[in-house]
């Protein structure tokens, strides 16, 4: 049996969320694509099939953070080999968070294309997933034209 070829697509909750509806909404305008999504929430856009993971660090307390870290590590590379041997990702979205980044390596790693959108809460910094993904990315979207200064070879792509 043939796998079906999919996009996979990362995202969190809150702002990230928001900005992956506008964006597939976009997507979907200019082709028909299925896709998988790994996210912190509960799926709302119809994906074939939804993964949901915690976010890899605890932003309040420095003593869960390895524990979590580890625990995101764990799950979302099982999550990648689950999605890997039933369909055949054609490459990875994400608007953030952290949790992109594990997955974003791995399918690197075989070959598959990255892209990645900067947060558009970010005018004058990088975010830490930013700064990782830019290194990562094939890709790497910011929807502020200000943070061009800071990602130099990073495509401005206006707010969703």
């Amino acid at each position: 049996m043939e796998k079906k070829p999919v996009t996979l697509i990362i995202y969190g909750s809150g702002g990230h969320k928001e900005q992956m509806k506008r964006l597939l909404a976009l997507m979907k305008t200019h082709a028909e694509f299925d896709f998988v999504s790994i996210s912190d929430t509960k799926d709302n856009f119809n994906s074939l099939q939804h993964f949901e993971c915690n976010e890899p660090r605890d932003k309040f307390s420095k003593w869960k953070a390895p524990f979590q870290l580890l625990k995101n590590a764990f799950t979302t590379s099982k999550q990648c080999i689950q999605i890997t041997r039933k369909y055949k990702v054609a490459g990875l979205v994400s608007t953030g968070p952290g949790m992109v980044i594990l997955p974003a390596l791995i399918f690197k790693l075989l070959g598959k294309k990255v892209i990645f959108l900067e947060s558009w809460s970010r005018f004058y910094s990088r975010s830490l997933t930013g700064k990782v993904m830019y290194r990562i990315a094939d890709t790497f979207f910011v929807q502020n034209e200000d943070l061009l200064a800071l990602y130099p070879k990073a495509i401005y792509s206006g707010r969703l």
